[in-house]
């Protein structure tokens, strides 16, 4: 396969994943994550590769989500492959770190906190967009988050749908370490050798146990799918993508009314 949103190598046990998109601050599209699903399992099934990382063209961002440019309607936005970015960087053998540089924020958050290690350089910024511009994203990738920073700080991050600092990260407990942008390949590095003097088994097997953990609720139906199923095609979904990307406030005519739910609903 021949990329063009992103650029992959492998080398030394290293196998290095950078989303190419530096225009659109590494935004992604459909093709950006079928790309990807073909790197992340080809890495996934080199048993040469111990460690992957996942990188933005810099300086100005790891991934600032998914690009709202594009019709939410559409496949040209969520791609035709049937792998999971998440699931693929969760279930690979290799651990996984994030290399962020500049802003990782809606997916490109999730993509860093689904990560196994995130290093974050102290220009970084991090956060979700999600209820703000109407992107209905719900499921056990965004519960997971309260595993990694808490309940509370993880619905404040969701739903306030503010910006916080490296530093602030670090305190949060949602990246492992801060360092100048000038030092951050090789504090990545320094996490690569670590990683390789290991027991490549025995941390597959620790990875399988954390993961495990962290998914109780991966079984479940995801809310949006279950309750607003065509939710991308609604007013709703249409007026907050558009105020995005015009820059402009939000007619709240437009949202939806609460949906009613039963108990048993969600059993």
């Amino acid at each position: 396969m021949t990329f063009i949103d992103i650029l992959y190598r492998k080398q030394d046990g290293v196998a290095d994943l950078t989303i190419n998109r530096p225009e659109v601050y590494n935004a992604i599209r459909g093709q950006t994550t079928d790309e990807m699903a073909v790197a992340l399992k080809d890495a996934a099934s080199d048993e040469t590769v111990r460690v992957v990382i996942i990188s933005g063209t810099g300086p100005n961002a790891f991934c600032s989500g998914r690009d709202q440019s594009e019709d939410p309607t559409t496949e040209k936005y969520s791609g035709s492959s049937e792998d999971s970015t998440f699931e693929l960087i969760r279930n690979m053998p290799q651990l996984v770190i994030a290399m962020v540089d500049g802003f990782a924020i809606g997916s490109g958050n999730i993509m860093a906190y689904m990560c196994d290690f995130t290093v974050a350089s102290t220009r970084s910024t991090f956060g979700q967009t999600g209820p703000r511009v109407g992107s209905p994203a719900t499921g056990w990738e965004i519960g997971y988050l309260a595993n990694v920073i808490g309940q509370k700080r993880a619905r404040e991050m969701w739903m306030l749908t503010q910006q916080y600092s490296a530093q602030k990260a670090l305190e949060l407990g949602l990246v492992n370490s801060v360092v100048p942008h000038n030092q951050l390949k090789e504090e990545v590095d320094r996490y690569c050798n670590l990683i390789k003097n290991n027991s490549p088994v025995i941390l597959q097997l620790e990875k399988l146990t954390f993961n495990e953990i962290g998914a109780f609720s991966k079984d479940k139906q995801i809310p949006a799918k279950q309750f607003i199923p065509n939710y991308a095609a609604s007013e709703e979904a249409t007026e907050r993508r558009l105020a995005f990307l015009e820059r402009r406030p939000i007619d709240p005519s437009k949202n939806l009314p609460f949906i009613k739910i039963e108990s048993s609903d969600r059993s």
